[in-house]
Parts: C-alpha cells; sequence; structure tokens
C-alpha cells in the first residue's frame, strides 16, 4: 500500500482517525499483553505494530498506557 507523504487532511479528519486509533488500542490491550510472552514470529510482529500505534497515539496527543507486559518494550518517543 502506498500512502501519501502530505495527506492534507482536515481538523475532523485527523480526529476522527486519533479517535479510531485510540478505540483499536485500547480494545486489543488485553490481547497484545497475552501475546507479549509468546516469542513466535507473528506475536512478535503484531506486538511492535501495537507498540508502534501507541508511540503515534502519543505523538498526536493521546495519553496511551500500555499493559504492564509491555512496558518493558516501550518505545520512547521520536521513534
Amino acid at each position: 500500500m502506498s500512502l501519501p507523504t502530505d495527506p492534507d487532511l482536515s481538523a475532523e479528519e485527523l480526529r476522527v482517525l486519533r479517535s479510531a486509533g485510540a478505540w483499536y488500542a485500547k480494545y486489543h490491550a488485553a490481547r497484545m499483553a497475552e501475546l507479549a510472552g509468546d516469542g513466535s514470529a507473528y506475536a512478535e510482529r503484531k506486538t511492535e505494530d501495537y507498540l508502534a500505534l501507541v508511540t503515534t497515539l502519543r505523538k498526536l496527543g493521546f495519553d496511551m498506557a500500555l499493559p504492564d507486559a509491555l512496558r518493558a518494550r516501550e518505545q520512547p518517543l521520536g521513534v
């Protein structure tokens, strides 16, 4: 999938994307905590994607908490 580098989204479009991302992250937090101890490639990929989502939402102003099982893998802002 190719995405534009500057999509020129309206304030309403950004609000909806932030809201949907936050809902998704909160909804899947328990599942991500379950996968934290799984060393499979699938679990690793899902965990990395989830951590990237939380980092992105934080950059957009959401105060997103991570499940305790993932805090050791937390990505600092700016990554």
